[in-house]
């Protein structure tokens, strides 16, 4: 009886072992993005599935906000990921731009997810059919919380030969609060992605419509010496996009999945491979990752090191 209580105590403690081992494998990542209605958080929502569902990796997406928020976390290690627009990371690592005097050294590029895409929106009915025609009216300013936003609309607006104090500023946080200020009728339009579910909710109340930026001789150099990375995109009429009717050209750029120097490389290695092999549950989380070719996942010519983790991956798929 002595011996059956012991070898049952044993076995309880082996199987409570156990459970803390099994546990401690099931790890939790975090992926920081911007807040809930943005299209970074719908992409670091869709990631963050992919990853969970394939692997053993717990993952969740946060809203917390801009670059300027969540990139000093990834690279003090508070955060294990984020979405990341490449001209942003840039800075960041560079200690330039929003991030002056301040090098964030710890970011490395996980993947390249896709081609981002924005733009400048305005009422369907509205008579504004260029930037110039911005002029003097009010317009969404400041992004205290989205550095990158106000960069990105300074860039646009000096390549069209035009500055900031041409409209008249209404400060915001982020993107999100200046289209909901549109909305609401106190700004003429909004600086965003179309592909947002908030471009949605305002099309929905009125419709409308994106202005196409001026492209000429030496605005791509411009546009590049404000915002590193970026460069002119056109956007075309699609079934996901209503009120894209006709091709509007828009400032594109490279956008990340990073994650901090310190993440392990297990963790980088089996993040890459999930998003890698698993194109059509991307594709089935959110509509956006059409555009993902998983050969360019592993981009090359970004300006921005990758993780060893990711490397090793990648050099296995034959990608390096």
């Amino acid at each position: 009886m002595m011996m059956m209580r012991g070898f049952t105590n044993f076995l309880a403690l082996a199987l409570t072992a156990g459970i803390a081992a099994g546990s401690a494998t099931a790890q939790t990542v975090s992926i920081g993005a911007l807040p809930q209605g943005s299209l970074s958080y719908s992409i670091a929502s869709a990631v963050a599935k992919v990853i969970a569902d394939k692997t053993d990796l717990k993952t969740r997406a946060i809203g917390i906000g801009g670059g300027n928020i969540y990139h000093p976390q990834v690279h003090q290690g508070k955060l294990d990921m984020s979405t990341a627009a490449l001209p942003d990371t840039i800075f960041a690592l560079t200690g330039k731009g929003p991030y002056e005097g301040r090098k964030h050294a710890n970011l490395r590029v996980l993947a390249r997810l896709l081609e981002f895409q924005t733009g400048f929106m305005v009422r369907k009915d509205s008579n504004i059919r260029s930037l110039a025609d911005l002029k003097g009216k009010p317009f969404p300013s400041g992004f205290t919380s989205q550095k990158l936003v106000g960069v990105l609309v300074r860039a646009a607006f000096e390549a069209e030969g035009m500055s900031l104090s041409d409209v008249v500023g209404v400060p915001v946080p982020n993107f999100v609060r200046g289209t909901e200020q549109f909305v609401a009728g106190k700004t003429v339009g909004s600086y965003l992605a179309p592909g947002s579910g908030i471009v949605r909710k305002a099309n929905a109340k009125f419709r409308i419509r994106f202005i196409s930026l001026r492209e000429t001789p030496g605005s791509l150099k411009i546009l590049r010496s404000i915002a590193p990375g970026a460069y002119y995109t056109t956007v075309r009429p699609t079934k996901r996009m209503p009120y894209i009717t006709e091709p509007v050209k828009m400032i594109g750029f490279d956008y990340l999945l990073q994650v901090g120097a310190k993440v392990s490389n297990e963790v980088a290695y089996k993040s890459a491979k999930a998003l890698h092999q698993n194109k059509k549950a991307l594709v089935a989380a959110h509509g956006v990752f059409r555009g993902f070719k998983p050969k360019l996942i592993a981009k090359q010519g970004l300006g921005v090191e990758y993780h060893p983790g990711a490397i090793k991956y990648y050099k296995e798929a034959g990608l390096l």
